[in-house]
């Protein structure tokens, strides 16, 4: 998989496609053959590697399956679904889970062993009120809502409510990355006493040989809670269900409109699709009424989330001088002198609370390495996509020069690094944010992780003890899903227009605008 290319490129070889549908052909030799139904296989393949699981139903493509035969019989290799074509497998595959989750939220409810029943009416409105009761009534509560609707409020008292009506209730928190785990963890913190929290690969005990955990050795939670659920994928999701008990019930807990996994199966958007969602029941709950103030980013977000590119467009060409939303536009073989000048300001900083921490006790470590971390935290530079320009390798290789691809060593203290893989020995999940410090042989990798506990820890690491790190001046967007600043910069360098690419272009947007907690510049083509 890959993290967003630009709409019809692949990672993959073209040999690699051309060979895998010769495979398809040699097994299910089709009755009508050609280069359309390649170039169908083609663009079933592309949609799997951009985590789709079909694509678009046109009379072309219709025409092609039908004359192939491949929509025939029960081991046909392509399936129709309302307006859109896809791989038999996948499709069956995601239906299964969806009835599996919907046979979980008809299971029936424990009793109550303390009947408690408080007001919530003072603190929360009509939606909530419905979400926090849900889970009375059903085993599985889908919670969806855009940013500032108050879903980790209703979480918290979800859970208060469970743990008063069941105590010694075994829960448990999860997210797909370790940054949205850690951002679940402190909101929940923020107004409780903590709960075990990790990534969904430390509670599956994810190893090279599999998952540790599946119906022979399943979780002991009695409700696991995971945010962030547009990041779940289809595999993931599968191994979830295999290592959940049966008494186990969920609360998932995500916004429909952000961009789909980047593995293959966006499982919270079949979901949240109305024939799906009315199987829930009460049991799913859209939160609509927003209390963030969030001034033109709440504006220009509400747009995309209704598909509305061209109100979205208008209202960028008419945002006022003190808008917390600013459009820098720039021209394309020029990197933006804005990117430029924020990241050396930035670094100065960086560098600046680096000083000494190489050489703090671990008593120290905590307190001393505090307002770095939250200044690491205060900015995001984000790209669409790993190469072209305003990519993510134009960002490393320009503001970091001959040293973007070099060794850990020649990388500048204060630099922002992220880590590329699962490594629960050290604490780590694929995508956690760190900061090189010290130098020579005392150069180190600094990176808060959470214990199994819950509990907030910082740990200076050996290079040499990563096995895959990259430099993190930016991220690329579908990389910051979890993740919130106060500031952040978007590098946008496609025109915002419809067509194939409009639907991909919306979600990808966004993603990106609803990072920002205050303010967001967005670098546009002149």
């Amino acid at each position: 998989m890959t993290e967003l290319l630009p709409p019809g490129t692949s990672t993959w070889p073209s040999s690699f496609m051309a060979g895998l549908h010769a495979a398809l052909r040699r097994r299910i030799p089709p009755q009508v053959d050609g280069p359309a139904l390649e170039e169908l296989s083609r663009d079933l393949v592309l949609a799997l590697e951009q985590g789709e699981l079909t694509v678009a139903l046109t009379p072309e493509r219709l025409a092609v399956a039908q004359a192939s035969g491949w929509l025939e019989g029960d081991a046909s290799p392509l399936l129709l679904q309302a307006d859109r074509l896809g791989w038999r497998r996948w499709l069956q595959a995601m239906e299964q889970v969806v009835a599996e989750l919907v046979e979980r939220a008809h299971a029936p409810v424990p009793k109550p062993v303390k009947a408690v029943d408080p007001d919530l009416s003072d603190r929360l409105n009509a939606e909530q009120c419905a979400a926090v009761r849900a889970l009375d009534q059903a085993s599985v509560v889908l919670l969806s809502g855009g940013p500032g609707t108050g879903k980790t409020s209703t979480v918290v008292e979800i859970l208060a409510r469970a743990e008063a009506r069941y105590p010694g209730l075994r829960i448990g928190l999860a997210a797909p990355t370790g940054k949205a785990a850690r951002r679940l963890g402190d909101a929940v913190l923020a107004q409780r006493a903590p709960l075990p929290c990790s990534t969904l690969h430390r509670w599956l005990e994810a190893g090279s040989h599999g998952f540790g955990r599946h119906r022979q050795r399943p979780l002991e939670l009695d409700l696991l809670v995971i945010d962030e659920m547009s990041m779940l994928d289809l595999a993931l999701t599968q191994a979830l269900l295999e290592a959940l008990p049966s008494g186990c019930r969920l609360l998932l807990v995500g916004d429909p409109a952000q961009l789909p996994p980047v593995g293959s199966g966006a499982v919270w958007h079949r979901l949240q699709q109305p024939d799906v969602r009315s199987r829930f029941g009460e049991g799913a709950v859209h939160l609509e009424r927003t209390y963030r103030n969030r001034g033109a980013l709440a504006q220009v977000a509400q747009q995309l989330r209704q598909g509305d590119l061209a109100a979205f467009a208008a209202d960028l060409a008419a945002l006022p001088e003190l808008a917390n939303l600013q459009v820098h536009p720039s021209p394309l073989r020029r990197f933006p002198a804005l990117v430029r000048q924020q990241w050396i300001q930035r670094l100065q900083k960086l560098q600046v609370l680096t000083v000494d921490l190489d050489r703090c006790t671990e008593q120290e470590l905590m307190a001393a390495s505090r307002p770095l971390f939250a200044l690491l935290e205060q900015d995001l530079l984000l790209c669409p996509r790993r190469r072209g320009p305003w990519s993510l390798d134009d960002v490393h290789r320009t503001l970091l020069g001959a040293n973007a691809a070099s060794k850990v060593e020649r990388w500048p203290i204060g630099l922002p690094v992220i880590c590329g893989s699962n490594q629960p020995e050290l604490g780590l999940a694929n995508g956690d944010l760190g900061v090189v410090i010290g130098s020579g042989s005392e150069r180190r990798l600094l990176f808060q992780v959470v214990d199994p506990d819950g509990q907030l820890q910082v740990r200076r690491l050996h290079p040499a003890r990563l096995r895959r790190l990259e430099p993190a001046v930016a991220l690329t967007i579908h990389r910051a899903q979890g993740s919130e600043a106060d500031r952040v910069i978007v590098l946008w360098p496609d025109p915002l227009e419809d067509g194939p690419a409009a639907e991909h272009q919306r979600r990808l947007l966004y993603t990106a605008i609803t990072r920002a907690r205050a303010s967001l510049d967005l670098v546009t083509l002149i």
